[in-house]
């Protein structure tokens, strides 16, 4: 990707208003057919104390024993006996939490996905929802050829080619890629921007097709609607204003406004092209963009959104509320961004990137445009309280990889800004550990420090029940049994800055929201 943001491109991208993108090659090589075999470790995690992600219980001075990646056994410290053979981690004074989940990221499409793999398991992220595939990643993993770097997360699910209006433009065309996806072995269907007709229809043929549906409320879809037909994520609190104009007294109004939103029509050549941020594509096109969410915002209702919470909450609709990226899009010039020393996880080319789109933010955004996105923002932790409180289950995601997004740190803003918003320190580990296991189907392996579960854990410094901060207090990282100690993550880190300083690519201009 060229590193300016040349006028003919950002004059081609003035049709959309979301990131697209058709992901279309991998970063990820393919190698043999055979899995690489992996060596674990015996280990023994003494008098640990167990943060019980269910309830917040502590289970203090506890032998955790760790065998072939799992969880043997666990014990009071006291009666562990002799251990020969086994490597003993003095864990006194620690509390021991499953691994993080990054529910919604993108980077096995990414130039620097290994750099970025290694920086995430350094924040104590052992698991990701990869949130943008292609045909090629999907056959590589079906063939067995899809190889992980070691020091890496686990991938937790992978879609195909996002919906976008260039690969289903129409009904037929959305089944028939819901139908080819379902072939090569995607986990989900990703759906970003296509028509309301499309919508519904690929929602129909994923649920018939045994997949779920999740991704964007596009525009003029009713995100209520979506959830009683069977949606089962949605990212981003819609984007926008997408699932908050359910919440407006003056619904029907903001609907009939989207119109021409609602029917843009994405070509390929646009869909290939990449926009860090979508918010400002629409200022450049139209300076009165937000007019509509203006009156959203002015006409919500604590009362009618409840309603739409509950109806989430009924239908088992969940939420990635991703309030980091939807923050960065929206105040994206904010110097708190562009002068973070974490954007040494970051290419160098990606950066300058990120600094003219800032740049073009500046003089684009006039106030009254600037005053509507600070509200928006406001909007977002509103919602995301009110979710809390109605009983939508949440998961947490950071969009990493999208404009200043940064691998691994983005996951622990994403804790803080919930923790802003009002929830308490044990739901936000829950969204993190406990929600995604019940999310994926996988309670029997994962969410809970359990005997017989996978070995993904963070050992912490101090009680992540008490404070939200807590949880960026790490000690330690055991991934699939294998023991990162804090020197070893430090290491991690630095040897990936150093990579990322040398990088000539920006993120890969298939990246997808």
């Amino acid at each position: 990707m060229k590193k300016q943001i040349t006028k003919n491109i950002l004059i081609s991208t003035l049709l959309t208003s979301s990131v697209i993108g058709c992901a279309g090659g991998s970063s990820i090589q393919s190698t043999s057919n055979t899995p690489v075999k992996k060596i674990h470790e015996s280990i023994i995690v003494k008098g640990v104390t167990i943060v019980n992600t269910q309830n917040g219980q502590l289970q203090s001075n506890m032998a955790v024993m760790i065998d072939a990646g799992k969880i043997s056994k666990i014990i009071p410290a006291d009666m562990i006996g002799e251990q020969g053979g086994k490597r003993i981690i003095d864990a006194t004074g620690k509390y021991l939490v499953p691994g993080y989940n990054d529910m919604h990221a993108h980077i096995l499409d990414e130039a620097s996905s290994q750099e970025m793999a290694a920086v995430m398991l350094a924040h104590g992220i052992t698991g990701y929802r990869q949130m943008s595939g292609s045909d090629e990643l999907l056959n590589q993993r079906k063939d067995n050829k899809l190889t992980l770097p070691e020091d890496s997360p686990e991938l937790l699910g992978m879609p195909g080619p996002v919906l976008v209006r260039s690969n289903a433009s129409t009904p037929e065309a959305a089944t028939a890629l819901v139908q080819k996806q379902r072939v090569e072995g995607a986990d989900f269907i990703k759906v970003v921007d296509v028509s309301p007709s499309a919508f519904f229809a690929a929602l129909a043929e994923a649920k018939k097709e045994g997949e779920y549906f999740a991704g964007h409320i596009p525009a003029g879809v009713d995100a209520v609607q979506a959830s009683k037909q069977g949606m089962l994520s949605i990212e981003h609190l819609g984007p926008v204003d997408s699932v908050l104009i359910s919440c407006s007294t003056n619904e029907a109004a903001a609907r009939k406004a989207i119109g021409s939103e609602a029917n843009v029509n994405m070509s390929a050549e646009i869909g290939k092209l990449t926009i860090a941020n979508p918010l400002l594509v629409r200022l450049m096109a139209n300076q009165n963009a937000f007019l509509k969410t203006r009156m959203i915002i002015d006409t919500y209702s604590d009362s009618k959104c409840k309603k739409v919470a509950d109806t989430f909450a009924n239908f088992k609709t969940w939420h990635v509320p991703t309030l980091i990226r939807n923050q960065t899009m929206q105040m994206a010039d904010k110097a708190d961004f562009s002068k973070s020393p974490n954007l040494q996880y970051v290419p160098r080319a990606t950066r300058e990137y990120w600094n003219e789109v800032s740049q073009q933010f500046t003089k684009t955004v006039k106030p009254v445009a600037r005053e509507t996105l600070r509200q928006l923002t406001q909007m977002d932790m509103k919602l995301v309280k009110l979710f809390d409180q109605q009983g939508v289950k949440m998961l947490t995601g950071s969009d990493v990889g999208g404009m200043w997004v940064v691998p691994g740190v983005s996951l622990h803003q994403e804790f803080d800004l919930l923790a802003k918003a009002g929830l308490t320190p044990l739901k936000v580990l829950q969204m993190t550990t406990l929600n995604s296991a019940e999310f994926l189907g996988k309670r029997t392996s994962m969410g809970t420090v359990e005997m017989g579960k996978d070995a993904n854990l963070v050992l912490l410094d101090a009680n992540p029940v008490q404070s939200v901060a807590n949880l960026h207090k790490i000690s330690a990282v055991i991934r699939d049994g294998k023991f990162y100690s804090q020197d070893t993550l430090e290491k991690l880190k630095m040897e990936a800055a150093n990579k990322m300083a040398a990088a000539t690519e920006t993120t890969s201009s298939n990246h997808v929201h």
